[in-house]
């Protein structure tokens, strides 16, 4: 079966414009380190210690309200994103590590501060519900609605209202309150809502329907990262960035030469350093998952790289007597097919994560795709002509040598 492929038999001059290839790339990383000293990135919990809370709203809420409520609390730094559709009222919430801290835990714990912000955004009439006695179907645990309905069956059976050797199962009526719950978005919308739940007994549905209220928010997630745990996670993170390029140094090395090595791996900091100046410039969230994907850059790129090496390393040892820049330049344009179509597939996939993965996987897909860009730029317009530079260089110290 015949390879598929494509501009087979290209002869574009690519190392005859190699200064302009490298100033291009030498735009880009100044662009980016002075993103990153300016801007900084957007650390997100994993990193600086604290809570963020994903809280769901009932109705749009007003950002710079919440803002004002929540900073009344002073517990941390307040820091307000919207996302998920616009329908969806969705705030995320993190709370950065503040001044009520302990030396090791940080805040008291994700479970302390959600509840701190929870009880701030609570409208006053569900204060007053809640002061009564009643409890919020929006913000319950499936562990808070089963010991509130186990209180109300065992009080109706001494009160006669339920026959003693009747069963009701508290356990599974919250459980299913819970499921019917997550299953519209993590918000009832009133307590109309509660009589599609056909696995709830009719006392159930009376006990939910009298002793309880519709709230005006629910907390999707809580995470919680002490402040220790965030510098040892970021340490360990760079260290793996790091690591990860050392060792692909020593590979190249062995298997080439080590100015070739020396290629490889400027070609890999290019490529991170302009994926991190471009979350530093959009101000996305740099969490673990954008460092896997900087991890994933760096295999991608140096797999790139090596393709076009090798070719230049079989191509130099058959036209020993040609020009190294000539060789360089037939080599590149020998491979570009592969390059082109391994870069079409990747970015196909990568795009549909981008546009189809949700906020989760925003920052992660984001990070790949201005990476797998870069790479794939770097594999044949910064390590190719460095090689070529270098060479040149070397010529000339021979050529005064002797």
């Amino acid at each position: 079966m015949k390879q598929f492929q494509l501009l087979t038999n290209t002869n574009l001059n690519i190392m005859g414009k190699k200064l302009l290839f490298i100033g291009i790339s030498a735009v880009a990383v100044t662009a980016s380190l002075f993103a990153l000293f300016t801007r900084g990135l957007n650390w997100g919990v994993d990193f600086r210690g604290g809570t963020e809370v994903r809280v769901r709203f009932l109705n749009d809420p007003s950002v710079e309200q919440v803002r004002k409520d929540l900073e009344a609390l002073g517990i941390g730094e307040v820091d307000l994103q919207r996302i998920g559709k616009p329908e969806d009222h969705e705030l995320l919430i993190r709370i950065g590590q503040g001044k009520q801290t302990q030396s090791e835990g940080g805040l008291i714990g994700s479970s302390d501060v959600s509840q701190k912000i929870l009880a701030a955004l609570a409208a006053q009439e569900d204060r007053s519900l809640a002061a009564a006695g009643k409890i919020d179907l929006n913000q319950a645990s499936a562990g808070s609605l089963e010991t509130w309905l186990a209180r109300r069956i065992e009080a109706a059976k001494q009160a006669g209202t339920i026959p003693a050797g009747t069963s009701v199962e508290a356990r599974a009526s919250a459980e299913a309150v819970i499921a019917a719950r997550d299953a519209r978005g993590g918000l009832f919308r009133s307590l109309e809502e509660l009589q599609r739940i056909t696995t709830l007994s009719p006392a159930v549905q009376t006990f939910l329907k009298e002793g309880t209220f519709i709230g005006q928010t629910s907390a999707r997630s809580v995470e919680y990262v002490g402040p220790s745990a965030g510098r040892d996670i970021l340490r360990k993170a760079g260290w793996a960035v790091v690591g990860s390029n050392v060792f692909i140094l020593l590979y190249i090395w062995i298997r080439f030469r080590f100015i070739w090595g020396i290629a490889g791996v400027v070609a890999l900091f290019h490529d991170v350093i302009i994926a991190m100046g471009a979350l530093a410039l959009t101000q996305k969230e740099f969490t673990l998952p954008v460092v896997a994907a900087l991890l994933t850059i760096v295999g991608y790129s140096i797999a790139d790289t090596v393709v076009v090496l090798d070719r230049i390393r079989e191509n130099v040892r058959i036209h020993r007597t040609r020009d190294f820049e000539l060789v360089v330049n037939a080599s590149i344009n020998q491979t570009f097919s592969r390059t082109i179509l391994t870069q079409f597939t990747v970015m196909l996939c990568t795009t549909a994560l981008y546009l189809y993965g949700g906020d989760r996987m925003d920052a992660l897909s984001f990070t790949l795709l201005v990476g797998f860009a870069a790479g794939a730029y770097s594999s044949v317009f910064v390590a190719s002509p460095i090689l070529v530079l270098h060479q040149r260089w070397w010529n000339e110290r021979r050529r005064r040598k002797a």
